[in-house]
C-alpha cells in the first residue's frame, strides 16, 4: 500500500501560518498520520517519539513526526529566546494543536536556531538515573499513592491488589527479578492505579490484565523505560487490533483518548521521577518551566528590585506573624466548628491577626522595614497621619502563586465581626489566583481532579475529604476568571484531568454556573444541596458524605447551562411555548463540540416533550445558519455529523453517530472523569 506522506506534509505546509490557526484542519492532518500507524512495531515507534518530547499530547505528536521526524528538542519562538536562542530568519515553525481544544501554536526545534545541536542529539534534561535509583523512586510514588511496592516470592511478574481481606492495598512484585525488569514491572502495575479508579476495578488487575487495559499499562512502561534510557523489551498488538480495523469506526477518536491517557500517565511518574534525579532542564508544551527560574530577570532599576525583595519578605514575616497568633481570640474554635484541627490549620499555614490597630505594623518595624514599604505590602495603611493593620481581629488565610510565592492575604472576620466577611490585602492577587492551588499542586500532578468551590474553608473540606481523587481550589468569592484557568492550566492539564464546579441551585449560583462554561467547556458539574457548602457537609455529614456527594452527583457542565436557559419558559404547556423555548436553547446546543450535542438533544427533546428528530432539526439549522464551530467549513462537515443525530430516513431505526474526530462515542472512556449517564 502506498504511503501518504507527501500528502500529509503538503497539508501540514498549508496550516503552519500563524495568520490561520486552523485547529480543525491541523486534526485532520493527524488523523491522516494515525492511519499510517497499523502494527505493534509503529505503535513502539510513536512511543519512541513520545519519550523523545515529553509534555505533548498525541495529536501534537503526530504533527511533529510528519513535519519534522528527526526534530531533536522543541519549544516555542520566545521560550528560545528566554533560553539565549534565535530562531533562523526565514525558518518555519511546526504548527501543533493539543488535543484539549486549545489554539494552535508554533513550536521549533534545536536545529531551526542559533546553537548547534550537541554531536550526539541527546536532549539535555534529567540525568538518567540507576536501575536501583529508578526502582527506589517508584516504590516511593507508588507508596505516595497508597501502594506501598512489596517484593515477595510469587510465580508471575507482578500484580496489583486493590483490597485483600485485611483491606491492604499494594503492588507484589516478584523478589527474583532484576532491576531493569522490576521497574517495568512496576511501571506496568501503577499505569493499572493511575488509569483506573480503584472504585471501578476489580480487587486484583494483573488476572483481568488484557486487550486495551494491558496496551494502555504496557505502554506507560515503555515510555518510563526509554525515558530512563533503558531497554524496553516490551511487544504491542496491531493498531487495528484495539483502534478497529472498520473503516467505519471511530480509529482516529478511539486512538486519541488512548494515546492522551497514555502520555499524561507516564508523565505523572516521570515528573515525580525527574524530581529524584534534581532536574535543571524540562522543555514541554513550549514552556520552559524549570529553567525560567533560573533565568536573570530583566534589567530593572536597583531601587525597584529592591523594594519588590523587601515587600516578599515583609510577606513571609506577617504570615510567621499570623501563624503564631493563631491561638489566640475566636480562631481555634470557630476552625473546629468548620472542620478545620491543629495539623490541618498548620499544613495550610492559617493565621490570625489580632485585634488592636498596630500589632502587625509594630512588630514589622521592629524588624527594620520602613513605612513605605509597609504601605507597598498592602498589609498596612493610613489613617489619617498614623499607619494600622490593615487586617484586623481576622482569620488570615495566604493566597499563593501556583508555585508558592505569597500573592497576598485574604482576612475572615468574625461571626459577631462587622464589615465585609472576607477582606483582601490591598494588591492582593485575589481574581487572579485560586486559593489551594499551591497547596494542592503534588496531588493534582499526580491526576486528582480540581474541585472548583467558592470559599477558602469548602477548599479545604473538599480537599480533607477527596482522598486524594479530589481537591479543592476556591475563588474567594469572585466569578472564575481566566486568569484562574490558566494558573490551574499551568498545574494541571485540565484537558485531560478535567475539572468540577460546585455552585448553589439559587439563580446566583446558576449564573456562576454559565458564566463558568465559557471557560471550561468540558467541565462537570456538581449542584450544592440548598443552603449548604461543602464546609458545611463535611462537618454535619462527614468526609465521606461528601466524597459521595462528588463522585455520585456530578453531570456535565453543559447539562446546567441548557437547563438553565430551558427555565426561563416556565410554562410549556402549549406547543408554541415549547418551540419558543427550543428555538432558544437551538444555538447553545449548536455551539457545543459535537460529542456533547448528541446527549443535549435528547434531554431537551424529554424535558420539552418533543421528538429527539424535531430537536435535532432545529439544532441542525441553527448550525446551518450560524456556523459558531471554529473550522468547520475547513472540515466540510455536514450539519449532521455535527450535530451527532443522524435522523436523515433509513430503513431502520435512527442511530447514534459521533462527529470524524471525537474521541467522545469511542468505546473507550476519556483520560478525564467520565459523564454519569442519566
Amino acid at each position: 500500500m502506498q504511503s501518504d506522506r507527501p500528502s500529509v506534509r503538503g497539508v501540514v505546509d498549508e496550516v503552519r501560518d500563524p495568520e490561520h490557526p486552523d485547529a480543525a484542519a491541523l486534526l485532520d492532518v493527524a488523523a491522516q498520520e494515525a492511519s499510517l500507524l497499523r502494527s505493534g512495531q509503529d505503535w513502539a515507534r510513536f512511543l519512541d517519539l513520545a519519550a523523545k518530547h515529553r509534555g505533548y499530547g498525541f495529536a501534537a505528536l503526530l504533527l511533529i513526526r510528519a513535519s519534522r521526524p528527526d526534530a531533536t528538542m522543541l519549544t516555542d519562538y520566545d521560550s528560545w529566546r528566554r533560553l539565549g536562542r534565535q530562531v533562523v530568519k526565514g525558518e518555519r515553525g511546526i504548527r501543533i494543536v493539543q488535543s484539549n481544544g486549545a489554539r494552535p501554536s508554533t513550536v521549533f526545534d534545536i536545529g531551526q536556531t542559533t546553537a548547534i545541536p550537541s554531536a550526539d542529539g541527546r536532549v539535555p534534561g534529567a540525568a538518567p538515573l540507576e536501575p536501583a535509583e529508578a526502582l527506589a523512586s517508584l516504590s516511593d510514588f507508588a507508596g505516595r499513592l497508597g501502594f506501598p511496592v512489596v517484593r515477595s516470592p510469587y510465580d508471575g511478574v507482578a500484580l496489583t491488589v486493590l483490597s485483600n481481606e485485611h483491606g491492604r492495598r499494594f503492588i507484589r512484585v516478584a523478589d527474583h527479578l532484576d532491576d531493569n525488569t522490576a521497574v517495568a514491572a512496576v511501571a506496568h502495575e501503577l499505569a493499572h492505579v493511575m488509569l483506573k479508579h480503584p472504585a471501578e476495578a476489580p480487587a486484583v488487575t494483573s488476572p483481568v490484565c488484557r486487550g486495551i487495559a494491558k496496551l494502555q499499562a504496557d505502554s506507560v512502561a515503555y515510555l518510563v523505560l526509554r525515558r530512563l534510557g533503558m531497554d524496553a523489551h516490551i511487544g504491542f498488538p496491531s493498531v487495528s487490533s484495539w483502534a478497529g480495523a472498520d473503516p467505519r469506526a471511530p480509529r482516529f477518536g478511539t486512538m486519541l483518548a488512548v494515546g492522551d491517557r497514555v502520555l499524561l500517565t507516564a508523565s505523572l511518574v516521570t515528573t515525580h521521577m525527574d524530581s529524584a534525579s534534581r532536574t535543571t532542564t524540562d522543555v514541554q508544551q513550549g514552556r520552559t518551566k524549570d529553567v525560567r527560574r533560573a533565568e536573570p530577570e530583566p534589567a530593572q532599576d536597583p531601587e525597584t528590585t529592591s523594594s519588590v525583595a523587601q515587600v516578599r519578605e515583609v510577606h513571609r514575616q506577617a504570615e510567621q506573624f499570623f501563624v503564631a497568633h493563631l491561638n489566640r481570640g475566636w480562631a481555634v474554635p470557630y476552625l473546629g466548628k468548620r472542620g478545620i484541627d491543629a495539623q490541618t490549620a498548620r499544613a495550610w499555614r492559617i493565621g490570625y491577626a489580632p485585634s488592636g490597630r498596630k500589632g502587625l505594623v509594630a512588630y514589622l518595624r521592629s524588624r527594620g522595614y520602613e513605612d513605605a514599604v509597609l504601605e507597598a505590602s498592602g498589609l498596612a495603611r493610613r489613617r489619617g497621619t498614623r499607619l494600622v493593620d490593615a487586617l484586623q481581629d481576622r482569620i488570615v488565610l495566604t493566597l499563593r502563586t501556583p508555585e508558592g510565592g505569597i500573592a497576598g492575604f485574604i482576612g475572615r472576620h468574625s461571626p459577631r465581626g462587622h464589615g465585609p466577611k472576607y477582606l483582601a490585602s490591598r494588591g492582593s492577587a485575589k481574581g487572579s489566583v485560586l486559593y489551594g492551588l499551591a497547596e494542592n499542586r503534588q496531588a493534582l500532578a499526580a491526576g486528582a481532579h480540581p474541585v472548583i468551590v467558592e470559599g477558602p474553608f469548602d477548599a479545604i473540606a473538599v480537599t480533607l475529604a477527596g482522598r486524594g481523587r479530589y481537591v479543592g481550589v476556591a475563588t474567594c468569592g469572585t466569578a472564575l476568571s481566566p486568569a484562574q484557568v490558566d494558573a490551574l492550566d499551568q498545574v494541571c492539564n485540565l484537558g485531560t484531568t478535567g475539572a468540577v464546579i460546585t455552585f448553589d441551585g439559587d439563580s446566583a449560583g446558576m449564573r456562576g454556573a454559565v458564566k463558568a462554561f465559557e471557560l471550561l467547556r468540558g467541565a462537570e458539574a456538581v449542584r450544592l444541596p440548598e443552603g449548604r457548602d461543602p464546609s458545611a457537609i463535611l462537618v454535619q455529614d462527614g468526609p465521606a458524605a461528601l466524597h459521595r456527594l462528588l463522585d455520585r452527583s456530578r453531570v456535565p457542565l453543559t447539562d446546567i447551562v441548557v437547563d438553565a436557559e430551558l427555565s426561563r419558559f416556565p410554562r410549556l404547556q402549549f406547543a408554541e411555548d415549547r418551540m419558543r423555548a427550543l428555538q432558544a436553547v437551538a444555538p447553545i446546543v449548536a455551539a457545543l463540540p459535537s460529542g456533547q450535542v448528541a446527549r443535549q438533544v435528547v434531554r431537551t427533546a424529554t424535558r420539552l416533550g418533543l421528538e429527539a428528530t424535531t430537536v435535532n432539526e432545529v439544532v441542525v439549522n441553527a448550525v446551518e445558519q450560524a456556523r459558531l464551530r471554529p473550522g468547520l467549513e475547513a472540515r466540510n462537515l455536514s450539519p449532521i455529523e455535527v450535530a451527532g443525530l443522524d435522523v436523515r430516513p433509513k430503513t431502520s431505526a435512527p442511530t447514534w453517530r459521533p462527529a470524524v474526530v471525537s474521541p467522545a462515542f469511542s468505546g473507550h472512556r476519556p483520560p478525564y472523569a467520565p459523564y454519569k449517564k442519566t
